[in-house]
Parts: structure tokens; C-alpha cells; sequence
């Protein structure tokens, strides 16, 4: 399955699990937005290493709805 110009919030993108879903969509087209709380160098790093272009990177505490 392709998700070609799709756009695809992973939260948790800086490492583990979510790190690895955020690669895997770029490949398969996706735009992806790399959610991140705390750690901005490793979600640089993910970003930085996603396939195609249009991504963008995301700070916010997902336990808090006002920033959501």
C-alpha cells in the first residue's frame, strides 16, 4: 500500500516504535509531521533521515490538550 501525498502525524517520532512508523510512511510516500515532546535532536534526526520531502517536525506534550 502506498501513501503517496498522505499526511501522517506520528507521535513519539524520536525514538522506538515511533521512530521506526515515521521512516517506514516517508518510504511509502507519506508526508510526515515527527512529533516530539522533549528530545528536538532526535527528532532532527529522524526528520533528517526521512525519504521524499515535505515533512515537518512538531514539539508538543501529547498529554496536555491545550497543546494539542
Amino acid at each position: 500500500m502506498r501513501f503517496n501525498e498522505k499526511r501522517i502525524l506520528v507521535t513519539g517520532a524520536s525514538r522506538g516504535i515511533g521512530r521506526a512508523v515515521a521512516l517506514l510512511f516517508a518510504e511509502e510516500g507519506a508526508r510526515v509531521a515527527v512529533q516530539y515532546h522533549r528530545n528536538q535532536q532526535a527528532a532532527r534526526e529522524v526528520f533528517q533521515h526521512l525519504s521524499g520531502q515535505r515533512h515537518c517536525m512538531l514539539q508538543a506534550d501529547v498529554s496536555d490538550a491545550e497543546e494539542c
